[in-house]
């Protein structure tokens, strides 16, 4: 059976797009009963995603194996139901503006008057407090804020946008590693706690070591596409082969670069290893071959020599298949895996429709079938059944 450290974990979770929902995808992995509080309009946006904009699916992505509930929780009625809710709930999780579940009643303190021992974390771009907390903005400028931004691209070059929301994906890990965090000191005190979570804070842990590393040491700025291990060496780069194809070096060790120069017969580019100046002749190297060709010479020979796959490269690459990383869904065939592979279930389940569980969770609560039709009626909450 797979491994579940937070089964009988429960927690309503009221966010939405990525950050939050990449989040609670990962206490859900780890066996904890994620409960997805939408609006009966039309719930999480990323439900509307875009595919032509390349954002088709991220939500059957981030929200597998959890439930949903539509309710209005901004109408009185509705708000009632969430406080009822939370009273069961270990955790509520948020990613609204800052001051907008206090306005509707549902910050932690109202929370907190019905379940003292509730973990309750606000995840938001800048944070609650500070001179930004009421900026609006997005992982471009929450990296740009943190001073990644400038240090992506190469040299002489502009700043260039990630292939990844970093902020989103690192704002939502560190959410859940905090609320991680807090459920264990619950066990020791008995306390509940609130978390403020910021995308930018993940920003700045994620540049605190270069931040160390090359600012404080020198006073100096890193310089774009010169940085240590961002362009900046020979040993530990990317490289265009002779078919327009890429390949990464990362022999960063002595020994792998020196695996690496006397396969290319290049010896005397040995004690060359950091020289920003020998990149060029190591890039010529790797233009003579192809990159089918470039592998196959270091298939046995341990340099740190690897392809940049593209995403159907990496789809059917036999390590990626191997370790679970892509998945059947069921109803939805083949989809990513969860990098928790050890703590799993054996058949992920596919997201939830809007209001699929609406009326399994409300009866937890004690409500009827009649009462959860009339609310229906009224339009305070939405099943399944009545349409997504």
């Amino acid at each position: 059976m797979p491994y579940q450290p937070l089964a009988g974990i429960r927690v309503l979770d009221l966010s939405r797009l990525l950050p939050g929902p990449y989040g609670s995808m990962l206490l859900v992995e780890l066996g904890a009963e994620v409960i997805k509080v939408e609006t009966p309009l039309a719930g999480d946006y990323a439900r509307m995603a875009p595919p032509h904009l390349g954002l088709g699916h991220i939500f059957e992505a981030t929200n597998r194996n959890k439930k949903s509930i539509a309710l209005n929780y901004r109408n009185a009625r509705g708000r009632e139901i969430f406080l009822q809710l939370a009273k069961d709930a270990d955790v509520v999780f948020e990613t609204f503006r800052p001051g907008a579940v206090k306005r509707w009643g549902m910050d932690y303190e109202a929370v907190r008057a019905v379940n003292p021992r509730v973990i309750y974390c606000s995840l938001s771009g800048y944070g609650q407090t500070g001179p930004y907390r009421d900026r609006a903005g997005h992982d471009l400028n929450y990296i740009g804020v943190g001073g990644l931004l400038a240090l992506n691209g190469v040299v002489g070059g502009p700043p260039i946008p990630p292939g990844v929301q970093i902020a989103d994906l690192a704002g939502g890990m560190l959410a859940a590693i905090a609320i991680l965090g807090a459920l264990t000191g619950r066990e020791r005190t008995g306390q509940g706690a609130y978390l403020d979570v910021a995308m930018l804070d993940a920003v700045i842990s994620w540049v605190a070591p270069l931040i160390d590393l090359q600012f404080l040491g020198t006073g100096r700025n890193p310089e774009r596409g010169r940085m240590t291990l961002a362009g900046g060496l020979p040993c530990y780069n990317v490289y265009a082969t002779a078919d327009g194809q890429y390949i990464t070096l990362g022999a960063l060790e002595p020994n792998f670069w020196m695996a690496f120069c006397n396969a290319v017969e290049r010896a005397d580019l040995i004690p060359r290893q950091f020289e920003y100046d020998a990149i060029p002749e190591v890039a010529a190297i790797f233009r003579g071959q192809t990159r089918a060709e470039w592998l196959a010479r270091f298939q046995s020979v341990d340099a740190c020599v690897e392809p940049v796959n593209s995403f159907a490269e990496m789809w059917r690459h036999p390590q990626v298949r191997h370790r679970g990383l892509v998945a059947e869904v069921a109803g939805q065939g083949d989809g990513i895996g969860s990098p928790l592979r050890f703590a799993t279930r054996e058949q992920p389940a596919p997201a939830p429709a809007l209001g699929a569980h609406t009326r399994e969770v409300l009866k937890r609560i004690g409500l009827s079938d009649e009462e959860i039709g009339e609310l229906e009626a009224q339009g305070i909450v939405k099943s399944a059944s009545e349409g997504l």
